[in-house]
């Protein structure tokens, strides 16, 4: 084990807490980039600096673009703008920075509720100071640090604070009651997602608080009390946010067992403790393209799989903290049991690592416990780390220097995709028809850099050949802009898009940078 006769612990601490002030530092100065989902959230900041209702994301009506309706962004839970929305509204920030605060804020709040969950879970401060450390070394800790996550980020500083709570809660008082009942909204407040690990956390709670009791009574007492927060908090966030528009637990298709169904949550602890589906850019779910073939990703998702369940088994023989192997074992057998259910029946759920990231954090300390009990392994342990840290630092300085290069518009953000000069030239387009022209996006993040007109943002990911052939817009709303991707303009996509505005005849055709602008006037 690792001695505690001095407190390098603290010297540790330290060291990641200036790092990633540093990090900190650096995206302050150059914003981070954006991924999709986040984008539709900050469409909704930017309608709400406007004026309108909260969560409500406008669009122009296909049978008379001149008027708008709106829809209720379910889909996402609101804390991925409302948030950054905060530090925008009280430091005077722009989106870019205010994303940037929020990055820094959430990392810091994480990596201190961690720590101490890891404390009260029985491992001593120089273990867990070493769980965090390693944590903060990881492509899940710096990714927010380049890409702006949304949700992830939130989560990652409401889920250590949430089970340190779960833990601290020795009798069922109206105190511990109000606690799961907040604590249920603000889950769901930095991720929807988080209601799985809230209902897993509440487990904890009834197990551990009920263990030492045999009497099924005093069992179904304690279930009892304990749901009553719970499900008023489940209640209150199903009718006041989920019942308003669609959410992905209402898409899916048929039951279809593959392969990667059971195996990728079983291989849970380890692909999202050790960044594996990160680093090689999705074993499943490819966002560019894939370093791996579909053989070889099943193969080591079965020998995770297998690993992973070696490790759990070994956590409740061999690991003296019942409250950690609690937390591990009830985490994971949610986490897989919900998993495996939305991807046996087609859920609009990824095969990502990100999902069970909560699982991999929990699974640090033990990893780190059990690679500790010998000099080899400390060795072993030591070399891995060392090859995470050198891929990390690399990561982040090709990535920040992208981000630097990368374009920035009225938002702040860095825009990878779009160079300056024509982000330049839609901010004068912007300027020029104050709410007098109609701007047409094709991804939501350049949206965003609209801050005078509206916009129309088509999500061409979902779009299918029959749904443009199908695709109609009636009316007139002044000016129409489009930006155009390269690969649009020679598949004949854009002329398509450009056939469904009815009563615009004529579009102009402007090249900017690798993309085309078409235009047409009232």
């Amino acid at each position: 084990m690792f001695s505690v006769k001095t407190k390098p612990y603290r010297i540790l601490l330290l060291a990641v807490g200036l790092i990633t002030l540093a990090l900190g530092i650096a995206v302050f100065m150059v914003p981070p980039s954006l991924f999709p989902d986040p984008s539709w959230g900050f469409q909704v900041m930017r309608y709400m600096e406007q004026g309108h209702k909260f969560n409500l994301i406008p669009a122009p009506d296909p049978d008379n673009i001149a008027k708008d309706i709106t829809d209720f962004l379910s889909w996402w839970s609101p804390g991925q703008y409302l948030l950054p929305y905060f530090f925008k509204t009280i430091l005077w920030l722009n989106t870019g920075k205010a994303a940037a605060f929020t990055v820094v804020f959430c990392s810091m709040l994480g990596l201190a509720g961690y720590y101490q969950l890891f404390k009260r879970l029985g491992f001593n401060n120089w273990l867990s100071a070493i769980s965090i450390a390693f944590i903060a070394s990881q492509s899940y800790f710096i990714g927010p640090f380049i890409f702006y996550p949304g949700g992830e980020i939130l989560l990652f500083a409401f889920g250590g604070w949430f089970l340190y709570g779960c833990f601290g809660i020795r009798k069922i008082t109206w105190q511990a009651l109000l606690f799961l009942f907040l604590a249920g909204i603000a889950g769901f407040f930095s991720k929807s997602s988080a209601l799985w690990m809230y209902a897993a956390g509440v487990a904890c709670i009834w197990i551990n608080l009920s263990a030492n009791k045999k009497e099924v009574q005093y069992w179904l007492k304690n279930g009892i009390l304990l749901a009553i927060p719970a499900i008023a908090a489940i209640a209150a966030i199903y009718l006041f946010y989920l019942s308003k528009g669609a959410n992905p637990s209402q898409a899916g298709g048929g039951w279809l067992i593959r392969p990667e169904t059971f195996s990728f949550p079983l291989a849970s602890p380890l692909i999202s403790a050790l960044s594996i589906d990160e680093m090689v850019n999705g074993l499943i779910y490819h966002p560019d393209t894939a370093i791996l073939s579909y053989g070889a990703s099943i193969a080591i998702l079965v020998i995770l799989a297998s690993t992973s369940l070696f490790f759990v088994n070994s956590v409740l023989r061999y690991v003296p903290h019942k409250n950690y192997a609690l937390v591990l074992t009830v985490f994971y057998i949610t986490g897989t049991l919900f998993f495996s259910y939305l991807y046996l029946k087609q859920a609009n759920v990824s095969y990502e690592g990100r999902h069970f990231r909560i699982i991999g954090l929990l699974a640090t300390p033990g990893l780190i416990y059990f690679m500790s009990r010998s000099k080899a392994s400390r060795v072993v342990f030591g070399l891995i780390w060392l090859v995470f840290i050198c891929w990390e630092f690399s990561y982040f300085r090709i990535e920040y220097k992208v981000n630097i290069h990368s374009g920035h518009g009225p938002s702040g953000l860095s825009q990878q995709a779009y160079d300056q000069p024509t982000l330049d030239e839609l901010a004068r387009l912007d300027s020029l028809h104050p709410n007098g022209a109609l701007f047409v996006a094709t991804s939501p993040d350049l949206a965003i850099e609209i801050q005078k007109n509206r916009v129309m943002t088509l999500d061409m990911e979902d779009m299918t050949p029959h749904d443009l052939k199908y695709l109609k817009y009636a009316g007139k709303a002044g000016a129409i802009y489009m930006l155009m991707p390269e690969v649009y303009q020679k598949n004949g996509v854009a002329y398509k898009i450009c056939k469904s505005f009815v009563d615009y005849k004529y579009f102009t055709v402007k090249k900017l940078g690798d993309y085309y602008l078409y235009a047409a006037e009232n």
